[in-house]
C-alpha cells in the first residue's frame, strides 16, 4: 500500500461528511434551530472553536461526524428538556423538519452526481481496451477475484485450459458460469501461477461475475452529454443501491459492503489504476452514503428513520416521548454498530483469504 493511501482516505472521509452535515447545518441555522455543535470525526477532539456561540470541533476518529441540533440527541446526550432560550427542532413544522433531515444526504447525491459530470467532462469514460492482450485495470475488494489474489497489470491467460487471447473471451466464459469453479492461469510480470477461482451469480447481470475489469482508454465528452451522463448515472444508482440492498438482505446477491479497511485497499488500488477509478470511487462513496442514511428504517439515527418518525407523529396526532425516542436511538445505535463490526470483519477476512492465496 502506498504511504499517500491513508491521508487520502482521511480526507475523502472528512470530505463526505462535511458535505454531508453541511446540509443538516444550514438548513438548521437557516430555520433557527439551536446548533450547539458542528463535529468532523468521533471521539477525543483535536481541536475546536466557538463562534457564535457554535462549537466547531475536529476529532481523532475521521470516520464521521455530527451536527448537535437541540431536540435531536435524545439518547446520546440524555437531554430531555427544553434549555432557556433554545429553539428546539421538535418545535419546527414538518416541512422544515423534512428539509432539515433531507439537506445532508441530498448533499451527498448532488456531490455525486457533479463527480460524475466533472469524470465524463474532465477526466474521461472508458473508451476502447488499453491493450488487445486481457490486462486487468481494477480487481473488486471483497469479489472472488480479489480473494483470489488477483492485481491490476495481471494478465489472464488460460481459463479451464483455454488459452485467452483478449478480454471478450473471459467475459464469455465467466458469465456462462456462476457457481462454477475455473481453473485460471496469470501471468503477473514473468511470472505465471494458477488459482481457481468461482464465479458469483450476479442478478443485475443475470450472469457470473469474479469482480474483474479491463485496463482502457478513456475519452471525454462535451459539456452537454456529459451532464446529461451525469444525471442518469446518478438517477440509475438511486434505484440500483437499493434494489441489491434487498437483494443482499434476501440472499439473492452477496454482500460486499466496505469497511475502512476495504475503503483504504480500494483507494490505494484505483489512485494506481488512475483518476478515472479514483473519481468513481468519490462518487460511488457519496451516492451510498446519502441513499444509505435515506433508508426508511423507523429508527432515529439514520436520515430516513427520523423523516419515518416525524411521519408516524404526524399521522397518529403527537409525539412520542422523549423516553421512547431514546430507547429507538440506542437500538439503532447499537444496530448500526453491530452492522458495522460485521463489515470490518467481512473486510478481515477477505483480506486474509486474499494473503493465504499469495502465500
Amino acid at each position: 500500500m502506498s504511504l499517500a493511501t491513508l491521508p487520502v482516505f482521511i480526507v475523502l472521509i472528512g470530505l463526505l461528511v462535511l458535505v454531508h452535515e453541511l446540509g443538516h447545518f444550514f438548513f438548521a441555522r437557516l430555520f433557527g434551530v439551536t446548533v450547539y455543535e458542528f463535529s468532523i470525526g468521533f471521539g477525543p477532539v483535536l481541536t475546536q472553536k466557538k463562534r457564535n456561540d457554535i462549537l466547531y470541533s475536529l476529532r481523532a476518529v475521521p470516520l464521521g461526524g455530527f451536527v448537535k441540533i437541540a431536540g435531536m440527541d435524545i439518547a446520546l446526550e440524555g437531554e430531555t428538556e427544553k434549555k432557556p432560550g433554545e429553539y428546539v427542532f421538535g418545535e419546527l413544522p414538518l416541512w422544515k423538519k423534512t428539509l432539515v433531515i433531507l439537506a445532508g444526504p441530498l448533499n451527498n447525491l448532488i456531490l455525486a452526481m457533479l463527480t460524475f459530470i466533472f469524470i465524463a467532462a474532465a477526466l474521461g469514460l472508458p473508451f476502447q481496451l488499453q491493450s488487445d492482450r486481457a490486462l486487468i485495470g481494477f480487481v473488486e475488494p471483497k469479489s472472488p477475484a480479489y480473494e483470489a489474489g488477483l492485481s491490476p497489470g495481471d494478465e489472464i491467460i488460460e481459463i479451464n485450459g483455454e488459452t485467452i487471447n483478449r478480454w471478450e473471451q473471459i467475459t464469455g466464459i465467466i458469465h456462462n458460469s456462476p457457481r462454477k469453479k475455473l481453473t485460471v492461469k496469470i501471468k503477473r510480470d514473468e511470472a505465471v501461477f494458477t488459482r481457481e477461482i468461482i464465479p458469483i451469480f450476479d442478478p443485475a447481470l443475470d450472469a457470473g461475475r469474479i469482480g474483474i475489469l479491463p485496463a482502457y482508454v478513456v475519452k471525454k465528452l462535451p459539456v452537454l452529454e456529459a451532464i446529461r451522463y451525469g444525471v442518469s448515472v446518478t438517477g440509475y444508482q438511486i434505484v440500483a443501491i437499493p434494489v441489491s440492498l434487498f437483494n443482499m438482505l434476501r440472499g439473492k446477491e452477496r454482500a460486499q459492503f466496505l469497511g475502512p479497511i476495504g475503503m483504504v485497499g480500494v483507494i490505494d488500488q484505483a489512485l494506481k489504476s488512475g483518476l478515472y477509478l479514483f473519481f468513481s470511487l468519490v462518487a460511488s462513496f457519496n451516492l451510498f452514503l446519502g441513499i444509505f442514511n435515506l433508508l426508511p428504517i423507523p429508527l432515529p439515527l439514520l436520515d430516513g428513520g427520523w423523516i419515518v418518525i416525524i411521519i408516524v407523529e404526524r399521522l397518529r396526532g403527537k409525539e412520542f416521548t422523549p423516553e421512547q425516542k431514546a430507547t429507538a436511538q440506542m437500538i439503532g445505535l447499537l444496530l448500526v454498530m453491530a452492522f458495522y463490526l460485521s463489515v470490518i470483519f467481512g473486510d478481515i477476512t477477505s483480506i486474509l483469504r486474499r494473503l493465504l492465496q499469495k502465500s
